[in-house]
């Protein structure tokens, strides 16, 4: 199998990438439960679950990779392991480019969701997502396909035509430059608008920070960038096998589905505190509760507190806060920034009203 196992980094790669996919997926997880406790799963969740999936399938590529001497000296490889090598990163790069562009459109869509009502804001957000996505695209079937025979990636001396490969590398370069400007763009772009709203300093600030994590996707971007001329093939193994251009692309999509799903786990998160915190007042609530005269709420078998806990869930979502945001913005805007609220009572004697009665 070639060179001493102490020069081998596959396997702290893979051990270091399997559990940052675990803390990920275990986000995942919280993301969904959230989303279906206020009633908001939609197609930014499924493209997220969608995304996760891939990189777990190019995970798997890549384990099976460093079984057969990823993160050795590629040119101390017997032949069969050197194939086997190239030909699961020829297959897992893709896929995790893949993953990455629809993570980043995922993202997009759920800003559109919270952001969309304006059209300036929609077509900005569009062009962002089909930008990267097509750029990613082109990316990953560019490789595959720049020879005849899709063996000679990973077969030495394979009989066959292929394209300009340094063309390939170029447009690697392109296609990572965009990812970098988009990722800057979704985490600049929701701090600007969010400023402007009509909001508590306190909640805009969280909102800011929890939408802007997309700035650290950026800085593993750029790093990765920067390994793109370590990428392995058969006619440039080099000595690191590309280890760090490997492990810097794994690091930026997982960072992008973690940041991006973050925010959908806030109210779930809050919610969790509330109940906590209100587990040591149980007794005192089921004491005034009959107090309160609240029977309605009972009879239909839903209790006050539940009501309410249902309530500050909803309120506690990114989408509502800022969709309450802009109703108020737009109520001030209609009324110059003055409302006036009346309210009108009808009080009935009923004294009277028998007295009346009784009388010829």
């Amino acid at each position: 199998m070639g060179s001493d196992s102490s020069t081998n980094a596959g396997p702290a790669l893979i051990s270091g990438l399997w559990a940052a996919t675990g803390i990920t997926i275990f986000i995942l997880i919280l993301r969904v439960i959230a989303k279906f406790k206020i009633r908001h799963f939609h197609i930014d969740d499924v493209l997220m679950i969608a995304a996760m999936i891939l990189t777990i399938s190019s995970m798997g590529l890549l384990t099976h990779s460093v079984h057969h001497g990823f993160g050795k000296d590629l040119v101390t490889l017997d032949l069969v392991d050197l194939e086997a090598v190239l030909k699961d990163i020829a297959i897992q790069v893709p896929l995790v480019t893949f993953s990455t562009g629809i993570a980043r459109c995922s993202f997009v869509l759920y800003l559109l969701g919270i952001l969309g009502g304006k059209k300036p804001y929609q077509i900005t957000l569009w062009t962002a997502m089909m930008l990267q996505l097509v750029c990613n695209i082109i990316a990953a079937v560019l490789p595959l396909s720049i020879c005849r025979d899709v063996r000679a990636l990973w077969i030495p001396g394979t009989k066959t035509t292929c394209g300009n490969t340094v063309a390939v590398i170029h447009f690697a370069y392109f296609q990572s430059s965009v990812n970098t400007a988009t990722d800057l763009f979704l985490a600049v772009f929701p701090t600007v608008i969010f400023w402007n709203l009509n909001l508590k300093l306190r909640i805009k600030i969280s909102l800011i920070l929890l939408l802007s994590l997309g700035i650290v996707a950026m800085i593993a971007s750029i790093i990765k960038t920067t390994k793109l001329n370590q990428v392995p093939s058969v006619t440039d193994i080099g000595a690191s096998g590309g280890v760090e251009l490997i492990r810097w692309g794994y690091t930026e999509n997982l960072i992008i589905i973690l940041t991006s799903s973050i925010p959908c786990i806030r109210p779930l998160l809050i919610s969790s505190v509330r109940k906590f915190s209100s587990n040591a007042k149980s007794r005192s609530y089921e004491l005034t509760g009959p107090l309160t005269g609240n029977k309605n709420n009972t009879q239909n078998g839903t209790s006050p507190s539940q009501n309410q806990e249902r309530r500050d869930d909803d309120a506690d979502s990114v989408e509502q806060i800022l969709r309450d945001a802009y109703q108020q913005n737009s109520a001030l805007e209609a009324g110059h920034g003055i409302t006036k609220q009346v309210e009108i009572s009808v009080v009935s004697d009923d004294s009277s009203f028998g007295d009346n009665r009784r009388s010829p």
